[in-house]
C-alpha cells in the first residue's frame, strides 16, 4: 500500500495483496482479490482503516536513543530531544534516563516546553528559558506571571541549561532527568507537553501556545485540543448577553428615566431587563458548573470561578432585596431611613455586581483563548471590541446619570 503523501492516513485504493516465491529467482507475482471497502455491500473492520490524519512521524524513523529527533511545534519553533539510557537499563522503565532538548525560535523571545499530567497548563511544569537569563524550571500553578514561578533550588537540577539568541533565533538547551521525586515523569512513550513563547526577551504573557501529545519514542506527535469548547462559548456568550447588555441597559433605563415617558416605564424596562440577565446568569453558572463536572475539575478552584460564585449569591440577594424593597413615599412625604438605607445598598451592590462583572467577562476571554489555543490576533481583536462596547456602556451610565443628577 502507499498513500497520497507523506503523512500516514487511509490508503484509498492504493493497495494490494500478493505471494511472492522468494526462492526461484523470477517468480511471477500472483495477486489475490482484495474486497474494496468502499463497496457498501462489503464489511470492512474499522480499526483496518482508520488511522488518524493528525498523527505525523516527525523523527523520520529514527533511533531517539541515539540520534535528536525533530517535532516542529508551529512555522519557526522546532524541538529537538534525544533520550539518554544508562548501559544495562531497559528504557521503558529505567532509572536515572536523562532527556537532551533543544528549542529553535526564529526570533528573539521567551521559550518554554511544559510537562503535563492532563494536557493543561495549571498543574503543570516546564522550563522556561530567557535570552540572557538562567534557564529554570517552573511550577505552572495559574495564567497570570505572579502565579508562574521557579521551583524551589532543590529542584533545579538541570544541567547543560542555556538560552541564547544567536543569528536571528533563540535557542534554549537543557538536559532533563526523566524521572524525579514530585514532578511529574517524562516517559519513553507518550507524553503531554505544552509548548509556549513570548514577543520578547522577558517573561510576560505569552504570544503562542499549544499542547500537544509526544510519543518519545517513535516520534509521533499529535495536537491536543481540549474538550467541550462548545459548551464553554455557550457560557461565554450568555453571560455577556446577561451582563455587557442586559444589565447595561438596566441600568440605564434607570440614570436615564427622563427621557422616558412618564408613569413608570422606566422601571418596567429596569424590572423586565433585570429578569431577562438573571435567567441568563442561572443558565450561563448552570453550564459551567455541569461542564467542570463534566470534566471532572474540581469546582471553583480559580479566581474566575469563585468571582462567578461570589456574583451569583450577590445577584440573588439584589433580586430579593428588590422584591421586598420598602415602598416610596407619597409625593409630599418624607422618604423613611429604612427607604434611604435600601436605596444607598441596592446602587452599591448593582454597581459592584456590574463591575465585577466586566472583569469577569475579560478574564473568561483570556481562559478561553489559552484552554483552547485562540489565534492570538484572534484574540486581540475580541479583547478590543469587548473593551469598546464596555466603554460606550460605561460612557452612557457615567455621563448621562451626572448630567441629569446636575439638572436637577
Amino acid at each position: 500500500a502507499h498513500g497520497s503523501d507523506a503523512t500516514l492516513a487511509y490508503h484509498g485504493n492504493n493497495r494490494a495483496a500478493f505471494s511472492l516465491d522468494l526462492a526461484a529467482a523470477g517468480a511471477a507475482v500472483a495477486e489475490e482479490e482484495v474486497t474494496d471497502p468502499t463497496d457498501p455491500s462489503v464489511e470492512v473492520e474499522e480499526d483496518s482503516v482508520n488511522v488518524p490524519d493528525a498523527i505525523q512521524d516527525p523523527s523520520g524513523g529514527q533511533d531517539c536513543t541515539v540520534n535528536f529527533c525533530d517535532n516542529e511545534l508551529t512555522t519557526g519553533f522546532l524541538q529537538k530531544y534525544r533520550i539518554n539510557v544508562p548501559d544495562g537499563q531497559d528504557p521503558e522503565t529505567c532509572d536515572g534516563c536523562t532527556i537532551d532538548m533543544e528549542l529553535i525560535y526564529d526570533g528573539e523571545a521567551w521559550v518554554s516546553i511544559g510537562f503535563s499530567l492532563n494536557g493543561r497548563m495549571i498543574g503543570s511544569e516546564a522550563v522556561i528559558g530567557i535570552p540572557g537569563s538562567t534557564t529554570l524550571k517552573y511550577n505552572l500553578n495559574g495564567y497570570t506571571d505572579n502565579l508562574v514561578q521557579p521551583m524551589p533550588q532543590e529542584q533545579q537540577t538541570l544541567t547543560d541549561a542555556s538560552t541564547v539568541f544567536q543569528n536571528g533565533q533563540t535557542i534554549m538547551k537543557f538536559t532533563k532527568i526523566m524521572k524525579e521525586p514530585g514532578e511529574v515523569e517524562i516517559l519513553f512513550g507518550d507524553n503531554d507537553f505544552l509548548w509556549a513563547h513570548g514577543s520578547a526577551p522577558a517573561l510576560t504573557y505569552h504570544a503562542s501556545r499549544s499542547a500537544f501529545v509526544l510519543n518519545l519514542s517513535s516520534g509521533a506527535a499529535q495536537e491536543v485540543t481540549a474538550p467541550n469548547k462548545g459548551l464553554w462559548l455557550a457560557h461565554g456568550v450568555i453571560l455577556f448577553l446577561a451582563w455587557g447588555v442586559f444589565v447595561p441597559f438596566a441600568v440605564q433605563a434607570s440614570l436615564l428615566r427622563k427621557l422616558l415617558p412618564e408613569g413608570g416605564i422606566w422601571f418596567q424596562i429596569h424590572r423586565g431587563l433585570n429578569t431577562i440577565s438573571l435567567a441568563l446568569f442561572i443558565a450561563g453558572f448552570a453550564i459551567s458548573v455541569a461542564t467542570t463536572n463534566k470534566e471532572e475539575q474540581p469546582h471553583f478552584s480559580n479566581p474566575h470561578r469563585r468571582m462567578g460564585l461570589a456574583m451569583f449569591i450577590m445577584a440573588i440577594l439584589q433580586v430579593i432585596g428588590g422584591i421586598v424593597r420598602p415602598h416610596n413615599p407619597l409625593e409630599g412625604e418624607k422618604k423613611k431611613p429604612v427607604r434611604v438605607g435600601w436605596e444607598v445598598g441596592h446602587r452599591v451592590l448593582g454597581v459592584s455586581l456590574l463591575a465585577c462583572g466586566f472583569w469577569q467577562m475579560y478574564e473568561g476571554i483570556l481562559l478561553y483563548g489559552v484552554k483552547y489555543s485562540t489565534d492570538e490576533s484572534d484574540e486581540e481583536a475580541i479583547t478590543i471590541a469587548y473593551w469598546v462596547w464596555i466603554s460606550v456602556m460605561i460612557a452612557v451610565m457615567v455621563l448621562g446619570g451626572a448630567f441629569f443628577k446636575f439638572r436637577n
